[in-house]
């Protein structure tokens, strides 16, 4: 840089000087030569600094576009990121949920009104169900059950008019005047009741029946006015109760060969 301008320098006054003397008309060949020498030697100085310069300017122009690709790349890679992210907390949630959401069939009971009650057959069934341990709250308003007696097969919901509360305890299960509007003459053959017979946590309403942990609620179904005819000797009834989230609880009931009272344990 130095040089440059020593250079500048002497051209102005080298210059200035030859312009007075040529003007004054003293000029000679070999002031003419020199001042032609210094102009070459700043003109190629000049030029060089020029490319230089561009070749600087253009790095410098290729070095920020760099930076802006890079900088939109991982723009681009942290909000696939993100995304991904998000997906596998929301797979990890509804997985966790799916494996520890599910009911547990605790035992099955029906009733025989018959007399004697080996010349009929069940009439009215209650599957007494519980959460599994660790599953989250149930809303068995948002449950299915699927029952199928031979060759019938029957989907039945709850109906929030049929809510038996026996949570202080009752002497007779199917003395609930509940079971009444699961009969024929109400028309609901597609329909399951609610039976609560705990609930700790006071979570289950006729409207809201939310099953938690500690409560037992049994499923109230008549099977004479689903299926047309009652559940008989050594009669098996397969199926499942279907949650929204989590296992579906399998039911595989066999009634006993002999009926010898009107409450009668199924395994």
């Amino acid at each position: 840089m130095t040089k440059f301008r020593i250079l500048i320098i002497l051209y102005l006054y080298t210059y200035r000087a030859i312009y007075i003397i040529a003007y004054n008309k003293i000029c000679n060949v070999m002031i003419m030569n020199y001042l032609k020498k210094v102009k070459r030697i700043l003109r190629k100085s000049f030029k060089h600094d020029e490319d230089r310069a561009e070749t600087g300017i253009g790095m410098l122009i290729v070095f920020i576009a760099m930076i802006l690709v890079a900088a939109v790349a991982a723009a681009v890679l942290l909000h696939t990121v993100s995304i991904l992210q998000t997906r596998a907390t929301a797979t990890g949630t509804q997985t966790i949920q799916q494996v520890s959401s599910g009911i547990t069939i605790t035992s099955v009971i029906g009733c025989d009104n018959a007399s004697p009650p080996a010349s009929g057959g069940i009439s009215n069934l209650i599957i007494f169900v519980k959460p599994d341990t660790g599953s989250p709250s149930i809303n068995l308003a948002n449950v299915t059950m699927e029952l199928s007696i031979g060759d019938y097969t029957a989907i039945l919901r709850y109906n929030n008019t049929i809510f038996a509360d026996e949570s202080t305890g009752t002497t007779n299960i199917f003395g609930a005047s509940q079971w009444k509007l699961l009969s024929k003459k109400e028309n609901n053959p597609t329909s399951f009741g609610v039976f609560v017979a705990s609930d700790p946590s006071s979570s289950l309403t006729a409207k809201f029946p939310i099953l938690t942990q500690n409560s037992v609620v049994g499923i109230m179904v008549n099977v004479t006015n689903t299926f047309g005819s009652n559940l008989t000797q050594g009669g098996t009834i397969l199926g499942q109760i279907v949650l929204p989230i989590g296992n579906p609880a399998v039911i595989d009931i066999t009634a006993p060969t002999d009926f010898s009272t009107r409450t009668i344990t199924l395994n």
